[in-house]
């Protein structure tokens, strides 16, 4: 038993001092090499993504705990003063300012946002960051009646670290 186990730790140890490499589909394994810019391909450019950083997390859960709360001063506290928007269900996008969204939100009794997971990312050649995130939300109208939504959004976040631009996709599954 001991035996086993040290073997195990020290296949564990192996595994995790493996350096990342690249591979595509057409790559041989051969032809693997060690890549540290980057993974994945933004297909137009053929530029990389890279892991980005909890510091943009952060906002982005607050920004969604301000949303949850229906708190306006806290979502443009963490944006700029207009925030262009694709929703899932329109086609051109929208620009939100304080005044549409406390007009949106009135229509509100309440809003439950639970996100699955947050992945901040960069492209590289990008001057922004995004975070992807994936949540269930419900959202209660005063009618009595209730949106329900799976959603997946990309939040772009600027160098100075507000939210610019938000892009919702449909994510029911």
């Amino acid at each position: 038993m001991k035996n086993v186990l040290s073997l195990w730790f020290a296949f564990v140890f192996f595994l995790a001092s493996c350096d990342r490499v690249t591979v595509s589909s057409d790559t041989k394994i051969s032809d693997i090499v060690e890549d540290e810019k980057g993974a994945g391909e933004w297909v137009s450019s053929g530029a990389k993504y890279t892991l980005g950083n909890d510091i943009h997390v952060a906002t982005v859960k607050e920004f969604i705990q301000g949303y949850q709360n229906m708190n306006v001063e806290t979502i443009f506290n963490l944006s700029k003063d207009s925030i262009k928007v694709f929703l899932h269900n329109m086609e051109e996008p929208m620009y939100m300012n304080r005044a549409l969204l406390t007009q949106m939100f009135s229509k509100y009794d309440s809003i439950q946002a639970k996100p699955v997971y947050f992945l901040p990312y960069q492209i590289e050649g990008w001057n922004h960051s995004v975070v992807q995130v994936v949540s269930n939300e419900v959202r209660f109208l005063k009618d009595g009646t209730q949106e329900n939504e799976r959603l997946l959004e990309k939040f772009m976040i600027n160098k100075e670290g507000k939210v610019f631009t938000i892009r919702q996709f449909d994510a029911a599954w």
